[in-house]
């Protein structure tokens, strides 16, 4: 899961030359991530981990990236 968000965090900064600043997850991308990142459990670990706002979506089949201005702030 982490090799596919590094995919698509690089994959968005080549085309928009801009870093995200926000990953939209569901919660089963997210327990996988969590298993992942042993050290980091919590979301909020997470964020700061990836340098980006992490936002739980249970409708998402896949993880998604993006620039969000209200995201700014609190992935810093």
């Amino acid at each position: 899961m982490l090799s596919f968000i590094y995919q698509l965090f690089r994959d968005y900064q080549l085309i928009n030359e801009i870093r995200p600043n926000a990953l939209f997850i569901s919660h089963a991308h997210l327990a996988v991530l969590q298993a992942e990142l042993e050290a980091h459990p919590n979301p909020d670990k997470i964020r700061q981990y990836l340098g980006m706002e992490v936002i739980v979506r249970s409708h998402l089949s896949h993880p998604k990236v993006c620039w969000l201005q209200s995201a700014t702030r609190e992935a810093s």
